[in-house]
């Protein structure tokens, strides 16, 4: 612990207690309060990024972002033996209790972020086409890769667990993969020639270890982007590991349209990364080629992953037709 106790005098910490919580994260205590350490991820190309994000919630009064502790020469990071640390408040993550509240008041608190730090712009359709023509390319040809890969194991005398799971869950992938080019085919057909476009600070990596209970923790991954990519990431962790009720999270996010409405051509774009079917695809190509080093129990495992978060989708679009049906998906921002 010695590295800890170098760190800490940067900021004038002298430490009686160190307990070492994950690999990168112990928590401090020097008698009078405890404090979170964290070795971090960052390296000289995103640490700038990284501490504009705490120069943004100074500005705007982000109360939902932790602050940082600065140390003794003003600085919000130490650095040591080439990694990059820095000190926060600690700050207890509640256990696991009633998923419905933890989502909506985290939902609240990332419609306030991204309402606060909106930054909004016009882009050209034709760029934006551009922008979007090889993951159209690889939508459009992915329904008859399937079919083949599914002819392929239907074939086989006998199925491995891996290739039976493939096929029965082919239907909804079909479906799936079908709705999402329909999305795409949408989207794309602008009738303007320039249309609204929010960026905002988003967390980009937030997940239940990062929520606490009035505060959004780890900005490491943070930077401007379009706010339909911070709720599809969200939504993918909630969805992936486990069965989450879709009416807990359909209830959030009516929490968060309330506070950050988002336009049509943005609940599109939302649609379209939660159908996004690159992950499951992969995993299927990696057992075609028998490049994947893993366990069959851990490929199935991450397929029933990527699946879960594919039936959320599906799911997704139905509330959007039913709750919001009445939206016109046009370039008017709401």
């Amino acid at each position: 612990m010695d590295k800890i106790k170098k760190v800490m005098e940067a900021y004038k910490v002298y430490p009686i207690r160190t307990e070492k919580i994950t690999e990168r994260l112990y928590r401090v205590n020097d008698g009078q309060r405890d404090y979170a350490l964290k070795m971090s991820k960052l390296n000289e190309a995103n640490i700038e990024k990284w501490q504009n994000v705490y120069y943004l919630a100074n500005e705007k009064n982000l109360s939902e972002i932790v602050p940082v502790y600065l140390t003794k020469n003003g600085k919000l990071f130490e650095k040591f033996n080439e990694a990059f640390f820095y000190l926060t408040p600690w700050i207890d993550i509640p256990a696991r209790g009633n998923d419905e509240n933890t989502i909506k008041n985290t939902m609240h608190r990332l419609a306030s972020v991204h309402e606060k730090t909106k930054n909004s712009q016009r882009i050209s359709s034709e760029k934006l086409k551009e922008n979007f023509h090889t993951y159209q390319t690889f939508c459009k040809q992915l329904p008859s890769e399937l079919l083949s890969i599914i002819r392929q194991f239907e074939g086989n005398r006998y199925m491995s667990p891996f290739e039976l799971l493939v096929c029965t869950q082919y239907r909804d992938l079909e479906y799936a993969t079908n709705a999402n080019n329909e999305l795409i085919n949408d989207f794309l057909e602008q009738n303007e020639a320039h249309i609204p476009w929010n960026r905002c600070l988003c967390h980009g990596n937030l997940r239940k270890e990062h929520i606490a209970d009035r505060h959004l923790l780890n900005w490491e991954n943070a930077g401007y982007d379009l706010p339909a990519t911070d709720l599809a990431v969200y939504f993918s962790h909630l969805t992936g590991n486990y069965d989450q009720p879709v009416e807990t999270i359909t209830e959030g996010f009516k929490i968060y349209k309330e506070k950050n409405d988002l336009s049509g051509p943005e609940m599109q774009l939302l649609s379209i990364y939660l159908f996004n079917p690159s992950s499951y695809i992969t995993i299927v190509r990696d057992y075609m080629g028998r490049s994947s080093t893993k366990p069959m129990t851990d490929q199935i495992t991450e397929l029933q992953q990527q699946y879960r978060k594919i039936l959320f989708a599906i799911k997704w679009r139905k509330f959007i037709r039913e709750e919001y049906e009445s939206i016109s998906f046009d370039n008017s921002a709401t």
